[in-house]
């Protein structure tokens, strides 16, 4: 074969190759180049943006979403998703409060912890268990919790006055939150999980390829349903942060989250079809989310404004994600069987 002759067959490769990096790249770097350009971007427009006393404030705002992200993360990256969560951080907000009122603020947490953890376990025994699609689960799951926050509160507050209630999430050592300690710890303790425990490895080889996972020994069923107990748990911690914080509770008291927090974990990059992303990402997500809000309620922008641009950007981050795993899916070898795994 000739010199000439080669060049061509080399072709193919070269842009193969050149797909691949692409991919890998705008995947990899593409959320942390827009979290830095964002941030350089406010700091200049807002000077107290990059303040101390501003970021403790947002890690304290931004902590019941946060968490619960967290767990999301793991949920998504078996391929699930667990849409119950509003609901359910309403029902342990209120079950905190609720018992509140007549007992030790210990006791009220430990109370909202167990209701936050049924839900999480009625939810894997439906989706796991039962093999009930998660999207029709939860949604039916969300819409009972919903009615039984509402049933039991009758649509009224509940406001505690025991000062030691609000102490978890409103306290502050050497000015940094609790609450904010709280979300960095469980940050903290899921990239920690997912990167270096066997456990991590489980969520995404069952999220990256199911078949291959339950014959190569894992636990398929009780993988997945341990996803959603974390998630009940997360619920269970949210809901404690955010009745203590306000020393309050009611059935409305944050309809949004649901939005924020898949906000935050898409816009990290964590892929919804399971098997690709890292608690990282889902950090810098928390990251970009909290910062466009402070942004937007600095410059008093109308919260309908602020809702089409934050559907604009979950549609431009599942477009990105798409397109950077079809560059990737033309590149790979046709005998490739590999799932979309990232390492944390």
């Amino acid at each position: 074969m000739t010199a000439e002759s080669s060049v061509p067959d080399r072709l193919p490769r070269l842009r193969n190759a050149t797909a691949r990096y692409g991919g890998a790249v705008l995947r990899t770097y593409g959320i942390v180049l827009s979290f830095v350009i964002l941030v350089t971007a406010v700091g200049l427009w807002i000077p107290s943006y990059a303040t101390q006393t501003n970021i403790f404030n947002l890690s304290s705002q931004w902590a019941p979403a946060g968490i619960i992200a967290v767990a999301m993360t793991f949920v998504i990256l078996t391929g699930g998703l667990d849409l119950s969560i509003a609901a359910g951080f309403t029902l342990c907000a209120v079950t905190a409060a609720g018992v509140g009122l007549h007992a030790d603020p210990s006791i009220a947490f430990l109370a909202a912890l167990a209701v936050g953890l049924a839900i999480g376990l009625g939810n894997g025994i439906l989706v796991a268990g039962l093999g009930i699609n998660p999207f029709i689960t939860t949604v039916g799951t969300g819409f009972i919790l919903s009615g039984i926050t509402l049933v039991v509160t009758g649509n009224v507050a509940y406001v505690v006055a025991n000062p030691g209630f609000g102490t978890l999430g409103a306290g502050r050592w050497h000015g940094f939150p609790y609450s904010g300690m709280i979300l960095v710890a469980c940050l903290c303790v899921g990239g920690l999980t997912l990167a270096k425990t066997v456990y991590g490895q489980s969520i995404y080889a069952v999220g990256g390829n199911l078949e291959a996972s339950r014959l190569s020994g894992i636990r398929v069923r009780t993988t997945i349903a341990s996803a959603y107990v974390l998630s009940g748990l997360s619920v269970g911690i949210a809901g404690i942060l955010s009745a203590s914080q306000l020393n309050s509770a009611q059935a409305t008291i944050d309809p949004d989250i649901l939005f924020n927090v898949i906000t935050i974990v898409v816009v990290g990059g964590t892929s919804l079809a399971g098997g690709f992303g890292s608690m990282w990402r889902t950090a810098v997500g928390l990251g970009i989310v909290a910062t466009i809000s402070n942004a937007f309620s600095v410059a008093n922008v109308d919260p309908n404004y602020q809702d089409i641009v934050k559907g604009c950007i979950i549609v431009g981050a599942l477009a990105l994600d798409v397109f950077a795993r079809r560059l990737a899916g033309r590149a790979r070898a046709p005998s490739s069987t590999s799932a979309g795994h990232e390492a944390p």
